[in-house]
């Protein structure tokens, strides 16, 4: 049995086995909305009986021509199966598989570019599947590294690449960045999304392992670290997406973020989801967490390696301010007083704008949706 939320288009596939003999009804995982499970014997009893096809002669029986008979959905290639048979688990009508992967010169899919497109794939296949338009087909994918100056300079250098790591899905519609970890093999925080008429130009940096987007209003955005190939077929893919006469209107805003509950393209600065009511992180807590600890507001993000890493050193400056302290000289005070303000500052700073990258949802919390709150009010 198929059980479908009505708020958030959440989807439950249910054994047959596990349905109950009554009526019964489990909470929504992703917005919380309660779902009812009626028993397989009250389902069949409120069917309309089916009336039996009346039979025909068999000269009236007419075989459908091919031009007629309705359109199969696409194969995947023999080839490609025999050598990938995990390709079976991707609907061919979500993704593009005849191009995504491409044969060497002998013909052969089984190559290293086309199992690390695989490997991606696999790693974010349940959300792509999810946040995908009806009409929308993923057609290349990469794996990247966010790059941003401020955290490499001010934060904490090369450990920026443990928790910006995104895997690029384009589509015919978009290119999509879905935060994953370190290993890149399961999804993390954010979602964000950039269609192809808000893009103005790409290109692939000095080496040609990037993928910097020039966008007609907003940010620029820059991805490292991509395997060369992967980021020359992105870069063609996209180019021949982007229309230079598409203009975006000068009072819109970008919807950057996609909402990890729904999927809804959301703009920046919002503290729940307008449409699955869900509650996002909150900069400011992040911010004072880190101002009293440092470390504290990247554990609150789920940053949690990073987190005791700063925490770590917190412990070491604190040590250090102690020794200066138990010294006899008064100025010292003001010199353990600064270095505290300006190492509580930096990180405060630091967690405030990890905050802001993207949304990411609050453990086990949403916001009643406005007929909640008035039938609540009613109580």
């Amino acid at each position: 049995m198929k059980v479908i939320c009505t708020k958030c288009n959440a989807t439950y596939n249910i054994p047959d086995s596990r349905i109950p003999d009554r009526k019964a009804s489990f909470p929504c995982k992703r917005c919380g909305q309660r779902l009812v499970v009626m028993p397989l014997a009250a389902i069949k009893r409120d069917q309309p009986p089916q009336a039996k096809p009346r039979s025909r002669p068999p000269e009236a029986i007419q075989t459908p021509s091919a031009a007629q008979a309705a359109p199969a959905p696409p194969a995947q290639s023999s080839a490609m199966a025999a050598e990938f048979p995990e390709i079976t688990a991707f609907e061919p009508r979500k993704y593009a598989l005849d191009h995504l992967l491409l044969p060497n010169k002998k013909g052969r899919f089984k190559t290293r570019l086309n199992k690390l497109k695989l490997r991606l794939l696999g790693a974010v296949r349940e959300t792509v599947d999810q946040l995908l338009d009806q009409d929308e087909q993923v057609m290349h994918v990469a794996g990247a590294t966010a790059y941003y100056p401020a955290e490499m300079i001010f934060g904490n250098g090369w450990m920026t690449i443990l928790y910006n790591r995104y895997i690029l899905v384009g589509t015919n519609k978009r290119l999509v960045a879905v935060n994953t970890n370190y290993k890149m093999n399961k999804p993390t925080h954010y979602l964000f999304q950039f269609p192809y008429n808000e893009i103005k130009k790409t290109s692939r940096g000095l080496f040609g392992t990037s993928l910097v987007l020039t966008r007609k209003k907003g940010k620029r955005r820059t991805f490292t670290t991509i395997s060369r190939a992967l980021s020359a077929e992105l870069k063609t893919f996209i180019d021949s997406k982007i229309d230079p006469s598409a203009e975006f209107a000068t009072d819109a805003q970008p919807r950057d973020n996609l909402c990890p509950s729904c999927f809804t393209p959301l703009a920046g600065q919002l503290m729940s989801c307008p449409e699955c009511h869900a509650l996002f992180k909150s900069p400011r807590k992040a911010a004072l967490r880190s101002l009293l600890l440092p470390g504290w507001g990247d554990i609150y993000l789920g940053h949690r390696f990073l987190g005791f890493m700063e925490l770590l050193g917190s412990i070491i400056v604190l040590a250090a301010s102690l020794a200066f302290l138990l010294s006899d000289n008064p100025s010292d005070l003001i010199v353990v007083l600064v270095i505290l303000l300006f190492y509580n500052g930096v990180d405060c700073l630091l967690s405030m704008h990890m905050a802001k990258k993207g949304y990411s949802l609050e453990k086990s919390r949403r916001q009643p949706a406005p007929a909640e709150q008035m039938s609540a009010s009613r109580a």
